[in-house]
């Protein structure tokens, strides 16, 4: 396969996973877990093919970042309207995507596109992430587990929420430093 058709690869399963996150509000319960399930396994395929063939973009990245949350949020807000917890628990399970979200609109509306634009996947972001379709496959697989899971998906996001923050706050205050000392 020719380069120029494998860059499209990682999109389309990131796109694919898009779709997942339309789809899973609508689908019966018995599908739940296939589709958490090929959502991570599409999450997981589409970076490991980008790197592997080299066919990063941050185009990419930014589209496999929407699909995760997309698909994130059509999950929560599923299992919170079927009543398998509770509603508050959103906002902790998505301190990471919510600081990550209030910091892209802050970069654009002070011109600063650049910097929000720096803040490439961390370790943290992947443990949030992970934590958060680990949560997906308790609630699916042992109810009795629920809580713990919150908690723990909760502590990932809320680790990831601060590591990203002061990325950014670093950024922010790199920028300003850059514009003092030029002429």
């Amino acid at each position: 396969m020719k380069k120029g058709c494998m860059r499209y690869i990682p999109n389309a399963l990131s796109t694919g996973r898009i779709l997942l996150a339309i789809v899973f509000p609508f689908s019966p319960e018995n599908l739940w877990f296939w589709l958490i399930l090929a959502s991570g396994f599409s999450d997981f395929l589409d970076g490991w093919v980008a790197r592997r063939w080299q066919v990063q973009s941050w185009q990419g990245g930014l589209l496999d970042a929407i699909a995760d949350k997309l698909f994130i949020l059509c999950v929560l807000i599923t299992f919170v309207s079927v009543g398998k917890f509770s509603g508050w628990w959103v906002p902790a399970l998505l301190a990471r995507d919510l600081l990550v979200a209030s910091a892209a609109i802050y970069a654009a509306s002070i011109h600063s596109w650049q910097s929000f634009k720096k803040m490439d996947a961390r370790w943290s972001g992947k443990l949030a992430t992970f934590g958060q379709f680990f949560l997906f496959l308790v609630v699916l697989l042992f109810p009795d587990w629920i809580r713990p899971a919150l908690y723990c998906a909760a502590l990932f996001s809320g680790v990831a929420a601060c590591d990203y923050g002061r990325l950014f706050l670093l950024e922010i205050r790199l920028r300003a430093q850059a514009k003092e000392e030029s002429p």
